[in-house]
């Protein structure tokens, strides 16, 4: 299988003018496509291409590059109109100062990117990078890696290295459970199972502290707004440096792990939840809970991860994984830490038992006795025994 990791590359070079210039030829793609109900780039391209040499005088492939982004926003706008989470009456309008370059346009050579404006005209941006960066850039010299799509902004260019891998068979699968304290995983292959938690409590007060910082620095808006807004994007950078950071470390470790014993991670689906679960006015507290738990970004870390050393990722429905009994398969209403079910008495921390149910939905079953036995000893049937975490 193909698979892809996304690397920054920091640079010095005022590319202000051609991203402001690629973000106009955007919106008037968009504004085409809309007005003529045109869903494909190339015929996109072919209607604009003459008007667009004239106008901009940039290199074909420009024209074609804004198309493609064009009708890629335009999709993703009426997905969420079709689930209502748009309106029809506000179009989207491109303000990313970004630029999507296909390999007909640049080159990568050594330690910088080269990228042609005009005919028989370029531009070289050299790039600053580290030890990370230039593991990707040797491997490239060496022919293990390609080089795809480059994405540039103005601080950064982020390039897309992929390469072909083979997919290896598992020993045993793993069930990773995201919470809003912790990281459940429940190891199992053809002799045992393990179960771990992670303390993601770290993660959670962070942006805690961050979200009081933000709200102080918002009072200040009405006397300094300059100075509010300035504190605010220099807090929201240092609060997303230090999330991703943390993030990379726990996830890197979990993988390591996983693919030492030969394990593919099973997740759940939980792309929209944010959304679903915030529309409620009514639980501001709860909804402020769930929108700092970045799950979607721990599940994708861990996707790519085990994807780029030859581990598939599988998912399964979230719905009731951590209120279904595995003994009995009924329904509990519980929202305390550990799972009591109500038809047969069965006990055990909630989040492994949502972890059992994510297994047992890609087809792996467990005796009750063993089951049991492992509860027990592991002592997840007392709470005072059990980390805290604040279930979502």
């Amino acid at each position: 299988m193909e698979v892809k990791k996304a690397v920054a590359f920091k640079h010095n070079v005022n590319v202000k003018g051609l991203l402001e210039t690629f973000g106009k030829m955007v919106n008037e793609c968009m504004d085409y496509a809309l007005k003529h109900n045109i869903a494909s780039p190339m015929k996109l391209n072919r209607v604009l291409y003459n008007s667009f040499k004239v106008e901009y005088g940039l290199a074909t492939h420009y024209c074609i590059s804004a198309c493609r982004v064009a009708c890629s926003i335009i999709r993703s706008w009426k997905r969420l109109v079709k689930r209502r989470r748009a309106s029809l009456n506000n179009p989207p309008v491109f303000r990313n100062r970004s630029m999507r370059l296909q390999k007909e346009l640049m080159r990568f050579k050594d330690d910088k990117i080269v990228i042609t404006t005009r005919p028989y005209e370029w531009i070289e941006i050299p790039l600053s990078f580290g030890e990370y960066q230039k593991r990707f850039v040797d491997a490239w010299k060496r022919g293990e890696v390609e080089i795809g799509e480059i994405t540039l902004l103005e601080d950064k260019a982020v390039v897309i290295f992929k390469k072909r891998v083979e997919e290896k068979q598992p020993n045993g699968y793993a069930s990773i459970d995201v919470n809003l304290m912790s990281l459940d995983l429940l190891k199992t292959n053809s002799s045992s199972f393990d179960y771990q938690k992670i303390d993601l409590k770290k993660l959670y007060a962070m942006r805690v502290c961050y979200f009081e910082k933000r709200r102080k620095i918002q009072k200040l808006s009405k006397y300094n707004p300059k100075t509010s807004k300035r504190l605010i994007e220099k807090y929201s950078e240092r609060e997303r440096r230090k999330t991703n950071d943390l993030l990379h470390k726990i996830t890197t470790n979990v993988v390591r792990e996983l693919a030492t014993q030969g394990t593919s991670p099973i997740l759940e689906k939980l792309k929209g939840l944010n959304y679903n679960v915030t529309r409620n006015p009514y639980v501001k507290r709860k909804n402020r809970k769930i929108s700092s738990l970045p799950y979607r970004k721990i599940q994708s870390y861990i996707e790519y991860k085990m994807a780029w050393i030859g581990y598939r990722t599988h998912y399964v429905s979230a719905k009731n994984t951590s209120k279904t009994c595995p003994r009995c398969g009924r329904l509990s209403k519980n929202n305390v830490q550990v799972f009591r079910c109500e038809s047969c008495g069965y006990m055990a921390d909630r989040h492994l038992v949502a972890c059992v149910n994510m297994l047992k939905m890609w087809g792996l079953g467990f005796a009750p006795k063993a089951l049991d036995e492992f509860v027990e000893r592991e002592e997840l049937r007392n709470e005072s025994n059990i980390l805290l975490c604040i279930s979502t």
